[in-house]
């Protein structure tokens, strides 16, 4: 499990999992188009962008996973 905060909401969630699943697992929307579960990894669409701090651009949540102490926006 890894600590993380989503919207300065402090969560643990399991390691390796994306942004978008550490998210829906806890009750934070957010939108998607072209995310289908273990069919594609292209992220393509980028309506899945988050800030994560420190990170140089917006990144796709559907495709990034989460470590320990990441502090996202949505």
């Amino acid at each position: 499990m890894v600590t993380i905060t989503i919207d300065k909401k402090t969560v643990q969630v399991p390691k390796g999992i994306t942004i978008l699943e550490a998210a829906k697992q806890n009750g934070i929307p957010i939108p998607t188009l072209c995310y289908l579960k273990d069919i594609n990894e292209i992220a393509a669409c980028r309506v899945c962008v988050v800030e994560v701090k420190g990170a140089r651009s917006l990144v796709a949540a559907c495709v990034h996973p989460v470590n320990e102490g990441m502090e996202i926006f949505t």
